[in-house]
């Protein structure tokens, strides 16, 4: 089963949405810790006796660097999928935070191997629940080079199929409804994506250079840019912010979307601009 709530096109950012504490709470009650195995699978010359007793502690209070450890070897020389799924709640948080010194894309090429979105409900929605929170999150910051919204969800994608939940929070943070410093920081992203990232606004199909681990995404991204809000929130947005000092890489955007929809058969919203 495939998280509802990342197939939820309705969903609204909370106006919480700065913090991951309700979710991380919500995450870590659904998979209410069971105790490990006392036979661990593990290879002796490669985990030792002390890895496995400490993996035995509370999720929420494992190390970074033992999380670390046990992301990189998990399914091969430490433990499996009980074990993952396990510690799931601890890795989310830590890699939501940048405290793991492994890849958010391994981190979900684990979680697909492992099989995650068959496992009980309850945990799936959980899943679901606390990466919406998290990109809400993101999307309140400006970008930066470790911290932008395209480069998220394609590391995300590695295990996650399904993107439509997290573009509806993008379209809705850059929208009318939301205060002013979301919109900005939202459509801040949006520009990266255009002008930062390896997607031609004149070659569509370039979308899943953009997202290589999983290249199956790029359409959804595709149908997000060439539909007419995304247009009229980044030329709403530049209009607003004329006399920035982001005005002219905004000015670039617009006009490298106007291209992009063209290319991709978009072009129908903007004709008269």
């Amino acid at each position: 089963m495939v998280s509802s709530a990342l197939a939820d096109r309705s969903y609204r950012p909370a106006p919480d949405g700065f913090s991951l504490e309700p979710a991380a709470a919500l995450l870590y009650a659904a998979f209410d810790p069971r105790p490990l195995s006392t036979r661990v699978p593990h290879c002796a010359h490669c985990v030792s006796d002390a890895d496995i007793a400490a993996l035995h502690a509370r999720p929420s209070t494992l190390s970074p660097e033992l999380v670390s450890r046990f992301v990189r070897k998990a399914g091969t020389t430490w433990g499996g999928t009980s074990e993952l799924r396990r510690v799931t709640p601890r890795i989310l948080t830590l890699a939501a935070d940048h405290r793991l010194n492994v890849s958010r894309s391994l981190v979900w090429q684990q979680l697909r191997t492992a099989g995650w979105t068959t496992w009980p409900d309850q945990e799936v929605e959980a899943i679901g629940r606390f990466l919406l929170a998290e990109f809400t999150r993101l999307l309140r910051v400006p970008p930066r080079p470790a911290h932008v919204a395209h480069r998220w969800l394609a590391q995300v994608s590695t295990g996650v199929d399904d993107l439509s939940g997290f573009l509806t929070v993008w379209h809705d943070s850059m929208g009318p409804l939301p205060d002013p410093t979301i919109q900005v920081t939202a459509v801040g992203h949006l520009v990266e994506l255009l002008t930062s990232s390896k997607l031609r606004p004149d070659l569509p199909p370039t979308m899943a250079d953009v997202f290589p681990q999983n290249a199956s995404v790029a359409p959804q991204v595709t149908e997000f840019l060439i539909g007419p809000g995304t247009d009229l929130d980044l030329r709403r947005a530049a209009s607003e912010l004329a006399a920035s000092s982001s005005a002219r890489r905004i000015n670039v955007a617009v006009e490298r979307l106007r291209r992009f929809r063209a290319a991709a058969g978009g072009d129908h919203a903007s004709a008269a601009s």
